[in-house]
């Protein structure tokens, strides 16, 4: 079944909302402009007072409503998604899937670059389909059956039915962060299916093979995604052991939602200043989604996940499609040695872009739009 989305009556909610956070109840301390223990106070504090009297939830209401959303039902979980297709008829199927702490909104930026690139210095010939869903229990897609169905694996099968109902028996498939091990999984488990796969290096295992003698320069980035996870992987560790405990809170408290959100979405990306009324607007439109759709909860469920049967990341000796990879500096953890990668994955494409962290088609999305188009270039 399939169904337009509007959010055509969130007055009440909104009303709510404002009431919340003007009602805010701040800790004890106040760090004033320090980030080095989270999201600042004044941070906070400019975040909560936008979000209640200054940010537009009208207009994000209108261009909400006005993108191709569609609603397909896999036995009892209903996935929501963007549905965009290609005035081209050459045109060829994506799957684009988002991550964490992000919604479809993320990827929103590519549509027009990537169904019509000929109005962005592109070429039509180019032009791609899109299929931008949410993930389960994201924005508006219902939560999963079980636990076991948030794997990256069970989301990739998800995925791959998903394409069939909406009749993209042959598709490529991209994503970063979660996005990018679901789409992994789909070029294992569907090599039939997916022409090719381009993710960000949240796709690769941070181990080499045992057989393997490492480089310097892989020992070098090893020991540097070991010192940021020590640093900054808490949020991972929670909410891998302990999600509901913080759910809890985040799901009650507006100012807690968007401070948690706000600190990843700043310190995660390239030059993303909180204080920035632009940058403000783009975390608090995917505050408002999680808010609405009381869905930071089931967001967690993929980290307490992380690790279940069959895995959270493939062993890349299994993809037999092609597999494009895009980095930046600024993405967690930096650029991997190439070597590293290519020792887990047979790799036909590997860019590294000048600019962007780790919510490239929001930040960069004429570069990601382009290295994508590039990527499937070659392979149609």
């Amino acid at each position: 079944m399939t169904a337009i989305f509007t959010l055509s009556d969130i007055s009440e909610q909104i009303a709510v909302l404002r009431a919340r956070l003007l009602a805010t109840r701040w800790p004890s301390y106040d760090s004033r402009d320090d980030r080095s223990l989270g999201t600042s106070s004044d941070d906070a504090k400019r975040l909560v007072d936008y979000w209640a009297t200054q940010f537009d939830f009208e207009s994000l209401r209108q261009r909400v409503s006005a993108l191709p959303h569609a609603y397909v039902t896999i036995d009892d979980v209903t996935v929501h998604l963007l549905h965009v297709r290609s005035p081209h008829a050459h045109a060829v199927p994506v799957i684009i899937t988002h991550g964490w702490p992000s919604s479809f909104l993320e990827i929103v930026p590519l549509i027009e670059r990537m169904t019509q690139p000929e109005r962005f210095g592109g070429r039509a010939e180019d032009a791609c389909h899109l299929v931008i869903p949410s993930l389960p229990g994201f924005g508006f897609s219902s939560p999963a059956r079980t636990l076991e169905a948030y794997t990256g694996a069970a989301i990739a099968d998800l995925w791959a039915r998903a394409m069939t109902f909406l009749g993209y028996e042959r598709f490529f498939a991209s994503g970063g962060d979660i996005g990018a091990r679901v789409t992994s999984w789909l070029g294992v488990r569907h090599p039939q299916r997916a022409r090719g796969i381009h993710v960000s290096s949240n796709a690769l295992r941070l181990e080499l093979p045992g057989e393997a003698i490492p480089t310097e320069a892989e020992l070098a980035y090893l020991a540097q995604r070991n010192q940021w996870a020590a640093a900054e992987g808490g949020y991972m560790h929670v909410q891998q052991t302990k999600p509901l405990s913080l759910a809890y809170g985040l799901s009650d408290s507006p100012a807690g939602l968007a401070a948690w959100l706000a600190e990843k979405w700043c310190s995660w990306s390239e030059g993303q200043n909180c204080a920035n009324s632009e940058v403000m607007d783009i975390i608090l439109s995917h505050a408002t989604v999680y808010w609405i759709s009381n869905t930071i909860a089931t967001s967690f469920l993929p980290y307490f996940v992380y690790d279940w049967p069959p895995g959270a990341r493939v062993d890349g000796t299994q993809v037999k499609v092609p597999v494009g990879f895009y980095l930046s500096a600024a993405e967690i953890g930096g650029i991997p040695p190439e070597s590293f990668a290519r020792r887990q994955f047979e790799i036909a494409r590997w860019s590294v872009l000048p600019r962007g962290g780790h919510f490239m088609a929001t930040e960069e999305p004429n570069l990601l739009a382009d290295d994508l188009l590039t990527f499937i270039r070659a392979l149609r």
